[in-house]
């Protein structure tokens, strides 16, 4: 039995931070003794934010490392997140995405947002927190602006813009502006990320999402052939309330309002979800919310049809190797129990599940692991 405590606080990301300073150390070495301490790491944060952020940026970033460090806080808001890209001297776009994904546990950052493009670009370009702000603040009404989702549906243009246009097009601050300027272009950019918003919803005609309701159906391609008619709120209830198969022992709406306030990256109330599928206002998708319903598509019988999506649940080695290249792929970043209480939860029910059914068929492997975590959420969704 697992011990419930361990995955109910949030997981600060100040051990991500120290951990990439660590990792990278050489970089630091100047400003840090070789076995720093917290407090020497929030020193020489605080040093350099008061070399790379206007006077009042820094004091409203100062405060927020400190609260992060002391624990009253367990992240950062977005702005101080990117500020911290440049307090940190990161070199590059390519350094920014890796510490977002691998050290705090977030998804990448998107070309698909304005803002975001333009940090991404200024980080390539290796320009200072003010410059980058100064374009940010130009191109500000195009960023309010943005449409919450883009106009096309469409997967596979982010990646492409990330490769054509950031690689290759940008390659000073006269290209950037130029890219900018040209109106045509402003049409690509959007709130929400369609990259994972498609991921998650690949088994859904695309056409309804836009215009559901609460009784709405929708077309869903299950077990990858068979097509059936399904509500929003059964699509609903069978992701969070982890129905599988021809099961009915979901967890409740209680139950999963409770979890969203656990776990608040990954489960959501229906009238969020609702939102979310219409797209009426940005929500992030994270990597644990894909991860539920990815558990269920994996397939565990071998057929040349569908070798991308076949899993071995009883190789621990191929079912996390599997599921990171998946998260890889969609911009989510890999499984770190480190660094993500839900993401130890998965790994730790999957270990007790195969320790305590070591003969068990890969089929039924997949069904019982489900059902085990199921069970565990529901006992995190009661505590007292």
């Amino acid at each position: 039995m697992l011990n419930l405590s361990d995955y109910t606080s949030p997981q600060n990301i100040w051990h991500g931070i120290s951990l990439y300073v660590q990792n990278h150390f050489d970089k630091y070495q100047d400003h840090l003794p070789a076995s720093f301490m917290d407090d020497d790491l929030l020193k020489a944060l605080k040093i350099s934010a008061g070399k790379h952020l206007p006077p009042k940026e820094y004091d409203t970033f100062r405060k927020a490392v400190t609260s992060l460090r002391k624990g009253t806080t367990a992240t950062l808001k977005n702005e101080n997140l990117y500020r911290l890209c440049f307090v940190l001297e990161l070199k590059s776009d390519i350094q920014a995405q890796e510490f977002f994904l691998q050290y705090l546990h977030r998804n990448e950052l998107s070309a698909r947002s304005l803002d975001e493009f333009i940090i991404i670009s200024s980080l390539k370009l290796q320009l200072s927190w003010k410059d980058t702000c100064e374009i940010r603040q130009k191109y500000n009404k195009q960023i309010r602006e943005q449409p919450t989702s883009p106009s096309v549906l469409c997967e596979g243009q982010t990646a492409e813009t990330y490769q054509k246009i950031i690689n290759d097009e940008i390659q000073t601050v006269d290209r950037l502006y130029s890219f900018l300027d040209a109106p045509e272009n402003m049409n690509f950019f959007a709130k929400t990320r369609n990259t994972q918003y498609l991921a998650l919803f690949d088994d859904v005609k695309l056409e309804v999402l836009y215009n559901g309701d609460y009784g709405q159906s929708i077309r869903l391609v299950t077990y990858y052939g068979d097509i059936q008619k399904e509500s929003i709120l059964e699509y609903y209830h069978s992701l969070f309330g982890l129905l599988f198969s021809d099961d009915n022992q979901r967890l409740t709406d209680k139950e999963i309002s409770s979890l969203s306030c656990i776990f608040e990256n990954v489960f959501m109330n229906y009238d969020s979800f609702l939102l979310l599928v219409q797209r009426k206002r940005p929500i992030d998708i994270s990597s644990g919310t894909f991860m539920l319903n990815l558990l269920k598509k994996l397939l565990t019988e071998d057929s040349e049809e569908d070798d991308d999506f076949y899993i071995n649940f009883l190789d621990e080695d191929e079912f996390i190797g599997i599921c990171n290249d998946i998260l890889i792929y969609f911009g989510f970043p890999t499984l770190n129990p480190e660094c993500d209480s839900f993401d130890r939860l998965l790994l730790d029910v999957y270990r007790e599940t195969l320790n305590n059914h070591p003969d068990i068929s890969n089929p039924d492997f997949q069904m019982e692991y489900l059902s085990s975590l199921r069970s565990y959420l529901r006992l995190i969704a009661n505590l007292p």
